[in-house]
Formats: C-alpha cells, structure tokens, sequence
C-alpha cells in the first residue's frame, strides 16, 4: 500500500511543507489532479470536494485552498 500525503487525515499536509514534484497527494481518498501554472508553481486540484494544493518551485507547500461554497 502507498502512503502518501495527504490534504487531510495520516500524513496531512501544511503550508511550508516539503512535498516535490513527482509525488501528488491524495484528498476525498483519491490522488489529486495536478497541472503547472504560468508561475511556475504546480497545482493540485481534488476532483470530488475542489480543495486545491499549490507547490511552488522548490516543491514546498505555497497555498491550500479549499473550494468555497455559496450561501443559501
């Protein structure tokens, strides 16, 4: 079984975090999405919940936004 990091639960990440570049992290049980942006920096989208990893160049933890939700 792989262990790897994850948003939230066993191994959770941080900002400021070492994470890479070759390793995507999980969320919602599942491995996140990841695509370069034109910073430079790639991004880590979690299809089912819309939470979104960001790792800047030196494969740390940038920013970890979570998907906002309207209210009713």
């Amino acid at each position: 079984m792989r262990m790897t990091p994850t948003i939230c639960g066993y191994m959770e990440l941080s900002l400021a975090d070492e994470l890479g570049h070759d390793l995507a992290p999980d969320c919602c049980d599942a491995e996140m999405t990841g695509k370069v942006t034109d910073g430079g920096h790639k991004e880590y989208t979690c299809g089912d919940c819309g939470t979104v990893l960001e790792v800047d160049d030196l494969g740390l933890v940038w920013d970890i936004r979570e998907k906002q939700t309207k209210a009713a």
